[in-house]
């Protein structure tokens, strides 16, 4: 099947668009996915997940002096403002005993994080990847700390129960390309990685296959999503609900026979 990708430089963004109708399907974080049905309640649908795990890396220049969070106590350091990252973050710190506003937070596109940090522009940025990875393959940035221990972060893939209901086929023929991913990620990280580069060489976005296979190692990408990953959901909401970012806890809907008939595509192939 031919499938046109849009890229975004946040999952706001793609929300935007998914609610406009000018794009079918996004993925978006669990607080993109929180937004999404705050937007849209009667019409959004999780169909799967894409990742999960250290999606969220924090990274800092290789020869910096910082170690840990508290170290960069005063210092200016970038995140998007209102994505999950924030939303890790935030969690990282409650845990810890941090408090945002002993950070100089500036708000930075993921495209420009890792040129202000090579600039000495911020100190660090967290981010999602491969924007870290790619960081790292390209020796401007050192891993300084991860979070899937803080949070699983699913990001899920969304649609519209009108779209999911009126392209059952194409929606379960996307989801089969989707599991083959995963199992070609699983199989063989360093091919995968590979065709990962050449596709983005083809949006024309430079991106070299080891920051691919730096960003596989972390992440998981199995499709299948289940309670625990609408729990995630649910506790990210509860958490910006309490944080004050939300009005109200959404009601998520999701239906899980799309993913189940691509793996029976999967199987018959």
């Amino acid at each position: 099947m031919g499938v046109e990708h849009m890229l975004f430089s946040s999952a706001a963004e793609s929300n935007e668009a998914l609610i406009a109708g000018t794009i079918d399907i996004n993925c978006g974080a669990d607080s993109r996915t929180v937004a999404l049905f705050n937007a849209i309640p009667d019409d959004a649908l999780i169909i799967g997940a894409v990742e999960k795990g250290d999606r969220y890396v924090t990274v800092v220049r290789p020869d910096s002096p910082y170690r840990t969070w508290p170290d960069l106590e005063g210092m200016t350091v970038a995140t998007r403002l209102g994505t999950g990252a924030e939303g890790v973050l935030r969690k990282y710190y409650e845990r810890e005993g941090l408090r945002w506003e002993d950070f100089n937070y500036v708000n930075l596109k993921v495209e420009d994080m890792i040129a202000a940090l090579e600039r000495g522009q911020i100190e660090a940025f967290t981010a999602w990847e491969p924007t870290p990875a790619i960081a790292e393959a390209n020796g401007v940035g050192r891993v300084l700390e991860t979070y899937g221990n803080v949070a699983l972060a699913p990001a899920s893939l969304h649609t519209t129960k009108d779209y999911a209901y009126h392209n059952a086929d194409a929606v379960v023929r996307f989801l089969a390309a989707h599991l083959e991913k995963a199992a070609l990620i699983q199989r063989d990280p360093a091919r995968a990685a590979l065709l990962s580069s050449n596709a983005a060489s083809q949006m024309g976005v430079e991106v070299a296959s080891v920051a691919f296979e730096n960003a596989f190692a972390r992440i998981d990408f199995s499709i299948a999503f289940d309670e625990t990953t609408i729990n995630a959901i649910e506790e990210t909401a509860q958490f910006l609900h309490d944080q004050g970012k939300i009005g109200q806890m959404p009601e998520l809907a999701w239906d899980t026979s799309f993913l189940e008939r691509a793996e029976d595509l999967v199987a018959r192939k």
